[in-house]
């Protein structure tokens, strides 16, 4: 501490003795943290801050930053004590960014040994952001919004809305410290609530859409099956071939229960005594083993159909054809060839179509009569003449005869049958038809308009459960040869339905339960009792004024959609003994907390299950590792890595096209995100050691990509798959195009986003900031000049001012320059050799990135796994690191290096951190 000048008169004598004894006395007393009325134990640090860390500050820092001067308005002896200096932690923070990166003392000045840095470093680390076990600071909670991703995936989730993506009309997230899920940045305004509101409107409508019921006439052609080995699609024919026993399978969707007919078409090509036998299944059923008889033959092709009826389930199925007896001899190869599979159905009558949300919410309800519509051309040919047939959406019949649909009723009652019927009149009389179910006459009636101008019949009858063949006849045909005046029946459309005059529909005293049904899945925990009742009351308005149970239900789920418990990321509640001035967070609150860290999305209905029980916690590990391998784990890849290392920003990728032709149309920036992206969830979903991030000698690649990279070992497919890099100069993200592309220029190598990139996403040591008044590189220079890269900035950093900051962020750049600015290998820039090497501020010397890469590996994967853990601990709280967390981020640390670096462990200490697990008691 710097004494204060003394006063002139005393100065060359005896008082000035004394009063600078006295202030040296009083300095050392104010340092120590005692006076002579009160002793006590020093504050933590205060002996190694006395004898060995303000000496070194003395002597390296005080020219600048101390003793009155005051560089860079920055001074380290202005604190009035030990015990203020030391709680001053973004001060100290500072401190130790400097030293830690060598930026400080400048170039020129005397230096500390590494030893000295390293014991300055210590102290701060073990004094300056000391925290005990025994008193953990979890942090403030941030009340956060659910971002666009979020937002999103909450909707499908909740809703069961698959195809909407709603978010893309709102303002885009902004992002904190590297993240889009930032609570304080995550801002509210009025445009937000303007297209909120708007959103929830359309998203109620949907989530509670009542449709008639559907009937599917689906062809599932060739081309929709997959080929895998001994497969092949003929694109001239449009025919799926299949050879040496093997098998392809396609799906398709079905809108209603019911019972459907499949028809698979298939013929041969003939070898051999026996014909071509295929073995056929839907989902999990086998529909037999069936013998193709019919021989393929281009000119006038005719196929065989082979049909199966059975019951299908709304939603998406799976059909599978194999080839079972293959035979070749002399030339001759027994094949079979696939034209298409039809679908069609249901037969029987099917409840009105619901959405999803509403099978989820009262699916036991009735909510509309169960009914089957055909149109005409849904019914088959009797033993109607040659002149009948479909025509249109109708079918028509020319002389007399029938047409029939098949008819399955499910429960006995009193069925309501309409139809749509017309004709075309000739002779004296109208025409006559008659309506059966099997044998039994339902109607004799007749059309009497004319020119097919629609007429409707509507009738009632019981009907006993059964399969029935559902048929109109034309009874009375006609036809004049000298006037071609010719009598024909026309039927346009059909429907039935019933039984009539059951119960249906929901009642006012089923609200509240659906109501309380609603909110917790929507809130992600229960509604509180006051929430309750306000939402029922809603409820009971909404019925008072003359909604019916629907309308309500859509009113009360609008309202939902708009309130700050959707919106938001729910308050955690406390649960359990306090430790400390903390609190463990409900299990509802970590459920949530668990799901939109590792999905993005809310939490699903086994979470909330455990959560209810009160078993998560202690089920934590496994159900962890079961939501990373949940298909919903993608969006961890998707939101985190994305982030983490960037991926987002391919997209941005434009190199010069000039330099680069091959790189335009977005494939090769596409194949980038693709190879990153999965070898990320390699390493997360095999629970390998992080450290792969780092020395990995397999990557993932296409043939085109592969070709890209120049791999000898290239894949020869279209698939990605995994690559041995063994023997090459590439390994680890660092050589993957995605990181060094997203870290050029459009027309060259950036050696300072390189840098930049390994010291912030790496290692977690962000360079200074850059200086205002640095100019920047002469990019007419870069490109057209005859100097490497290198060699530029060699002359750029000269500046006394400058070399600090690059001689910390440099060498890590110069290591990638033998990738060019898409990642491709180069041994020269600008015709001249490419210099790779480089030394580290603490010593290190290396000749390339493989070296580089060797020495992250052996000297800082401990930076790593630090810098890995911070950004696991940011995202997975949405919100910026405290100086509080550096203990649990250590001890993350601590367990992923005992764990052997496994991915899932880290990820599992992460969410068993204080901070993840804890809230503050107020």
């Amino acid at each position: 501490m710097r004494l204060p000048d003394a006063p002139q008169w005393a100065v060359g004598n005896v008082f000035y003795t004394v009063y600078s004894l006295r202030l040296i006395i009083l300095t050392f007393a104010l340092a120590l943290g005692f006076n002579a009325s009160a002793a006590g134990p020093s504050p933590r640090g205060q002996e190694t801050y006395t004898k060995q860390v303000l000496p070194l500050l003395q002597q390296f820092c005080y020219d600048c930053h101390g003793d009155g001067a005051k560089k860079g308005k920055f001074a380290l002896d202005e604190h009035k004590d030990y015990t203020s200096m030391l709680a001053d932690q973004k001060y100290w923070d500072h401190v130790r960014q400097m030293l830690y990166t060598h930026v400080m003392p400048p170039t020129g000045k005397d230096s500390p040994t590494l030893e000295q840095r390293d014991l300055l470093v210590k102290w701060l680390d073990d004094s300056v952001f000391y925290y005990d076990p025994a008193k953990p600071d979890p942090g403030h909670v941030t009340m956060r919004r659910l971002n666009r991703a979020e937002y999103d995936n909450t909707i499908r989730d909740t809703l069961l809305l698959y195809d909407q993506e709603t978010s893309a009309e709102f303002p885009a997230d902004d992002a904190g410290y590297g993240f889009d899920n930032i609570g304080d940045v995550l801002t509210l305004s009025p445009i937000h609530l303007e297209k909120y509101m708007r959103a929830a409107r359309k998203l109620s409508a949907l989530a509670t859409k009542i449709t008639a019921p559907e009937r599917a006439s689906i062809e599932v052609g060739a081309s929709k099956f997959d080929h895998p080995d001994q497969v092949k699609l003929d694109g001239d024919d449009g025919v799926l071939w299949l050879f040496s026993e093997a098998k392809s399978q396609a799906g398709f969707k079905v809108p209603a229960d019911g019972v459907y007919r499949v028809s698979f078409f298939v013929a041969e090509q003939k070898a051999g005594p026996d014909h071509a036998k295929v073995k056929l299944t839907l989902d999990k059923t086998d529909l037999g083993t069936h013998e193709v008889t019919k021989e393929f033959k281009k000119a006038k092709m005719t196929w065989q159909k082979i049909e199966s009826e059975l019951p299908l389930t709304q939603g998406y199925h799976r059909i599978s054809l194999a080839f079972v007896n293959d035979f070749s001899d002399s030339g001759k190869d027994r094949n079979v060839a696939l034209d298409k599979v039809d679908v069609s159905g249901p037969y029987g009558l099917s409840s009105p179509s619901v959405s999803g949300f509403l099978k989820w919410l009262v699916p036991d309800a009735s909510l509309g009569t169960p009914a089957v519509e055909l149109s005409g051309e849904d019914f088959l040919p009797g033993n109607a003449g040659e002149d009948g047939g479909r025509d249109t959406g109708a079918y028509y019949l020319a002389s007399n005869g029938f047409a029939h649909h098949p008819l399955e009723v499910a429960k006995a009652g009193k069925y309501r049958f309409t139809f749509k019927l017309g004709a075309l009149q000739a002779g004296n009389e109208d025409v006559k038809f008659q309506i059966k179910l099997n044998d039994r006459t339902l109607l004799n009636s007749r059309v009497t308009k004319k020119n097919q101008a629609p007429e409707w019949f509507t009738f009632e009858t019981e009907v006993a459960p059964g399969r029935f063949d559902l048929q109109l006849w034309f009874l009375n045909d006609f036809y004049d040869e000298a006037t071609k005046a010719d009598r024909n029946f026309w039927i346009h459309e059909a429907k039935v339905s019933g039984p009539i005059g059951g119960k249906a529909g929901l009642d006012a005293s089923q609200m509240p339960a659906i109501v309380a049904k609603m909110g917790e899945r929507l809130f992600r925990r229960p509604l509180r009792a006051e929430e309750q009742a306000q939402w029922v009351g809603i409820a009971q308005q909404a019925s008072a004024t003359g909604a019916d149970a629907m309308e309500t239900i859509n009113l009360v789920l609008e309202g939902m959609l708009v309130s700050p418990a959707f919106l938001f990321h729910s308050q955690p509640q406390p649960a359990g003994q306090p430790l400390g001035d903390t609190v463990l967070i409900d299990e509802y609150s970590l459920a949530t907390r668990l799901s939109y860290f590792l999905w993005s999305a809310p939490p699903d209905e086994p979470l909330l299950a455990l959560a209810k029980k009160g078993e998560l916690r202690q089920k934590l590990p496994e159900t962890l590792r079961t939501m990373i391998g949940d298909w919903r784990g993608t969006a961890f890849t998707k939101n985190f890595a994305g982030q983490w290392l960037q991926l987002r920003d391919t997209d941005l990728i434009n190199p010069n096209k000039r330099l680069v032709p091959e790189f335009q149309g977005g494939s090769i920036a596409n194949a980038f995100r693709k190879e990153t992206s999965m070898f990320f969830e390699h390493i997360l979903k095999g629970n390998r050691s992080v450290i792969e991030f780092l020395n990995a000698d397999y990557t993932f690649a296409d043939h085109k990509l592969g070709k890209f990279y120049g791999l000898a070992k290239a894949p020869k497919g279209k698939e990605f798959e995994k690559v041995s890099l063994a023997g090459t100069p590439r390994g680890g993200v660092l050589t993957q195009g995605s990181v060094l592309a997203i870290t050029s220029n459009p027309t060259r190598t950036s050696i300072v986003k390189r840098g930049k990139f390994i010291l912030e996403n790496i290692l977690g040591t962000p360079p200074p900031p850059v200086p205002g008044d640095v100019p920047p590189l002469d990019e007419k220079a870069a490109f057209f000049g005859h100097q490497t890269l290198r060699q530029q900035f060699e002359a750029h950093r000269k500046d006394a001012g400058c070399a600090g900051c690059h001689a910390f962020l440099d060498p890590m750049g110069f290591a990638m320059e033998n990738y060019d600015l898409v990642g491709r290998w180069r041994d020269q820039d600008h015709k001249q050799p490419v210099d790779a090497a480089g030394q580290l501020v603490r010593g290190q010397k290396f000749k390339d990135l493989s070296e580089l890469r060797e020495l992250l590996v052996r000297d800082m994967k401990h930076d790593f796994v630090r810098c890995l853990a911070e950004n696991l601990l940011t995202y997975a709280l949405g919100r910026g690191p405290i100086y509080a967390d550096r203990a649990a981020i250590a001890e993350i640390v601590r367990r992923t290096e005992a764990s052997g670096y496994k991915f899932q462990d880290m990820i599992l200490a992460v969410c068993e951190s204080v901070p993840f697990q804890r809230m503050r008691k107020e």
